[in-house]
């Protein structure tokens, strides 16, 4: 009876043996799953972040060249203005004094024929950068008798 007795201890404590093995494997195997589970997610996180990257540098490398384009057609529209304003320039200092010398031989100006001529000085001098060329001629124009305006 004694080995009966034995032999259903042996079993029972096999059997919770077993289990207790089992559970530990199952255990360690959730553990291994989980960590395996983590680093996928780790992995594809930095895939994610490589494809963003990729795509960002590309984006950036465009925009690199877009800004360049940009640029260098800005610099041919600077260079196109800045030559029609010397143009305008040039065509406003040679009706200033075109007119001045008209009023002059005239010996009078009226009020408002004065009055433009300033205000034609004022664009060439201010507005377009004009160097003082027509100073003289607008003071000898300031210096006309007024002309009745009828």
């Amino acid at each position: 009876m004694e080995n009966v007795l034995n032999d259903i201890i042996i079993f029972f404590f096999g059997a919770g043996g077993l289990a207790l093995i089992n559970v530990i494997q199952k255990r360690w195997e959730m553990k291994y799953e989980r960590k395996a589970a983590k680093e996928d997610k780790a992995e594809l996180k930095a895939d994610k972040l490589d494809e963003f990257s990729g795509k960002l540098d590309d984006f950036l490398s465009k925009q690199s060249t877009v800004n360049e384009e940009v640029l260098t057609k800005q610099k041919e529209v600077d260079k196109i203005l800045l030559a029609q304003s010397e143009a305008l320039k040039l065509d406003m200092l040679e009706k200033i004094f075109e007119l001045g010398e008209k009023y002059i031989k005239a010996g009078e100006i009226t009020f408002d024929e004065r009055r433009r001529l300033h205000e034609m000085h004022e664009c060439y001098h201010k507005g377009l950068g004009g160097n003082g060329d027509a100073e003289l001629i607008m003071r000898q124009v300031d210096e006309l008798p007024l002309k009745p305006t009828t």
